[in-house]
């Protein structure tokens, strides 16, 4: 046998006796839904399911960007499979899609986008006047929120749901005043 044709079938070989894959013991759920603002779609934002461990639920963080049109499909280890079967805590980021003008990251003298300078700036930004909550990404880009800051960290949201074996549809209509309307 070539040498080089068995180390590349050992890989493949490997990584499925070490557990990696989907076969990781964890039962999930499929969930997928929307999210809105006053019956509006929220085009650009995330939603976070994390295991309330104080209700017996433990495992990994489930994330899924927001679409244009509203719609999430959560994701624990691959794209879509789902989140742990048990009770979460939920937070849902809500961003206008339009990043705030003049908030591109600076550059640097060879044209590459200077990533420290924009966190060290993002570090130091505050929330600018008429401009309402405003949410920094990685790559110093700033955003509005359009559904309320406090919704964005799991822990202290004060969202949770029950998530079942099987497919989960799931909607969150967001308030004007900050309430979440879980369908």
């Amino acid at each position: 046998m070539c040498p080089r044709l068995s180390q590349l079938t050992a890989v493949p070989l490997l990584a499925g006796l070490l557990g990696c894959g989907a076969d990781n013991g964890l039962t999930l759920g499929r969930v997928r839904g929307t999210v809105t603002y006053e019956g509006q779609p929220v085009k650009y934002g995330q939603v976070m399911f994390v295991p309330d461990d104080s209700k017996g639920t433990t495992g990994p963080v489930a994330l899924s960007m927001i679409n244009k049109d509203g719609t999430f499909d959560m994701s624990t280890e691959e794209a879509g499979d789902g989140v742990v079967v048990g009770q979460h805590k939920v937070g849902i980021v809500g961003l206008d899609p339009t990043p705030i003008a003049n908030s591109e990251p600076p550059k640097d003298e060879g044209g590459q986008v200077n990533v420290m300078k924009a966190k060290a700036k993002a570090a130091t930004q505050r929330v600018s006047k008429g401009q309402g909550d405003t949410f920094t990404d990685r790559g110093g880009r700033t955003f509005r929120y359009v559904t309320p800051k406090r919704l964005g960290q799991a822990e202290t949201s004060g969202l949770t749901i029950r998530i079942e074996r099987g497919s989960n549809t799931i909607h969150f209509n967001v308030r004007q005043d900050g309430t979440v309307e879980i369908q």
